[in-house]
């Protein structure tokens, strides 16, 4: 699933563990920089697990948005 949120595409992804048969995040940060049309992004995770596909990807963009609130000191979309 996707969000624009100040400019930045936002993507989740969960992520089924196998040992525990709870769920996990990853995040991807999009902007549109370049004059090619590519896109430059980063790509985060969190060691969180959740109960269902449902609140990983949910917690997956609200993760996403402090990233780029800069609520997460030690994440940063600097690099974007």
């Amino acid at each position: 699933m996707g969000f624009v949120y100040r400019g930045y595409l936002l993507r989740s992804k969960s992520i089924q563990l196998v040992d525990s048969n709870r769920w996990t995040l990853q995040v991807t940060v999009s902007l549109h920089k370049d004059s090619s049309g590519e896109p430059k992004e980063q790509t985060f995770s969190s060691e969180n697990t959740f109960s269902s596909k449902e609140m990983a990807d949910m917690e997956g963009i609200i993760f996403a948005r402090k990233i780029i609130d800069g609520e997460i000191p030690e994440l940063s979309i600097d690099p974007l």
